[in-house]
């Protein structure tokens, strides 16, 4: 006897509704090819984005020692942008296009992912958030690994779960390359590692796919150990590494809004509230409920059982921020970037409470899904037509206007300077603002700026992050008092101050 929804599961996969679905996941694509192509070059490069070349131009020896260096977090993420780099230039594109290439990659290894989770019709709805998503679209126009190291992530769960599903070692074989490589994209792809254990009691098996599975995570052990070496004595031994604790709560209130609301933060209470209403409809609707009203299943015939999918997805949305956490309570180093991957999830357990909520009142999910498409698509065009990264191509480019050889720069950061230099290759002499946040009296800096600005008429100073450096802002302070300002210009994240000097 045919068990209920069969025929609509037969329908659903008819030659008409796979040609459907097929169009519409080539759609899929094909927009967040155009959302992150189209904007690739508008935001000016930031700092962690030149570092990509520093680092790249180091020699091969170089780059290969990095791999057991502690607080290298990408090594051979430079090593594939030296050889890119070499053969496609250092130009604003070529710096971005692999992330571009990536995460358009990821949106159809997302539906791979999601289908045997959240059933066909919600893993498209996913991948179309996806596909739009601000904070995804972001990390594709960014020359950092973050793009690469999520799309090789949700690689290796789709090679995994295809193992578990026909029991081929060739599928194994892929989830350990895929998984080893995202290990040396980006160390915190570490964390996933529970996850694919994990992954072992949700997808039903073959005879032999657990077993497999086992000795696959053996294999998956062995390319981590170069990185533990250096990792562990770190949480053995803390030291100052630059970034602030955070406290748990914290993490999940700035990871929810940036995945829902993007870097730029737009929206409110009802992205949010449309957001988390569809998460929780999402993690707790019951399955064959949804079922019974939506056309098809929302488990596909080889997927997953639902609670099972549902435990999963939730895991792999919130478990990583709690392991990064009690990382953080021995050595700090939460940046949201670092637990991007935690959104793929979260999207599909939004599609899923979507299409659960359209089974029970569909005027409901479609006010839902207006509110997340209509934020996400504007997220979207704030993060392609306002600048929201340090604008040093704008400031170069009023510095080259008035510049006259000979002049120095002083940069308060000193780090700006090798972003600052991208955009202005003119030959300059260089100074370093005074570093005043370790304490140095008032006096001590005006003794440092008279003997750095010895034997200058002028002087150019870009400022930018300076309360990392200077954040009682002893050197503005010193040129109010010993300089006249010629000229200034204000830009995102960056100021540029000419002065003559007295």
């Amino acid at each position: 006897m045919p068990r209920p929804g069969h025929n609509a599961l037969l329908k659903l996969h008819s030659p008409l509704d796979l040609f459907t679905t097929r169009l519409a996941l080539c759609g899929g694509v094909l927009l967040s090819f155009l959302v992150r192509a189209g904007s690739l070059d508008f935001q000016s490069l930031w700092r962690d984005e030149v570092d990509v070349i520093r680092f790249a131009a180091q020699p091969l020896p170089e780059l290969l020692r990095n791999f057991t260096l502690a607080e290298h977090n990408g090594p051979l993420y430079y090593i594939l942008m030296c050889g890119w780099l070499h053969l496609a230039g250092t130009s604003e594109l070529a710096l971005r296009f692999i992330a571009l290439v990536c995460g358009v990659l990821s949106i159809p290894l997302l539906w791979c992912v999601a289908r045997p989770l959240v059933g066909q019709r919600a893993a498209l709805l996913a991948t179309l958030l996806a596909a739009i998503s601000p904070y995804l679209a972001w990390y594709a126009q960014d020359a950092k690994m973050y793009a690469t190291f999520t799309m090789l992530i949700l690689l290796a769960l789709w090679c995994a779960g295809r193992a578990l599903q026909n029991g081929q070692v060739v599928w194994w074989g892929g989830f350990v390359f895929a998984a080893s490589l995202s290990l040396y994209i980006h160390l915190m792809a570490v964390l996933m590692i529970p996850l694919y254990a994990l992954m072992l009691l949700v997808w039903p098996s073959a005879p032999r796919g657990r077993r497999h599975g086992l000795v696959a995570l053996g294999f998956l052990t062995l390319p981590y150990l170069p990185l533990a070496l250096w990792q562990l004595p770190l949480l053995l031994q803390p030291h100052p590494t630059g970034h602030a604790f955070v406290p748990l709560s914290d993490m999940f209130a700035l990871l929810f809004a940036l995945h829902t609301r993007g870097v730029a933060l737009v929206g409110d209470w009802p992205v949010s509230t449309a957001f988390l209403f569809a998460v929780l409809v999402g993690i707790f609707a019951p399955a064959m409920r949804m079922d019974a009203r939506v056309r098809g299943s929302a488990i596909s015939p080889e997927g997953t059982s639902p609670w099972r999918a549902r435990l999963f997805l939730a895991l792999w949305a919130f478990l990583p921020v709690v392991l990064l956490f009690g990382v953080t309570l021995r050595l700090p180093l939460f940046q949201p970037r670092y637990l991007i991957f935690t959104l793929p999830p979260f999207l599909m357990l939004t599609a899923r409470g979507i299409m659960a909520l359209a089974c029970l009142t569909r005027p409901v999910a479609l006010a839902l899904l207006a509110v997340v498409l209509a934020f996400s698509a504007l997220g979207l065009w704030v993060q392609g037509t306002q600048p929201l990264k340090s604008d040093f191509r704008a400031a170069a480019a009023f510095v080259a206007q008035r510049y006259q050889a000979g002049e120095p720069i002083m940069f308060q950061v000193p780090y700006a300077r090798y972003t600052f230099d991208y955009y202005f290759p003119q030959a300059h002499p260089t100074l370093e603002g005074p570093w005043t946040n370790d304490g140095k009296s008032a006096e001590s800096v005006v003794q440092l700026l008279r003997e750095t600005t010895q034997g200058y008429a002028t002087l150019w100073l870009v400022v930018s992050e300076s309360w990392l450096w200077d954040e009682r802002d002893l050197t503005r302070a010193w040129l109010r008092e010993h300089a006249e300002l010629l000229g200034k210009g204000s830009f995102a994240r960056v100021e540029v101050y000419h002065y003559q000097l007295h």
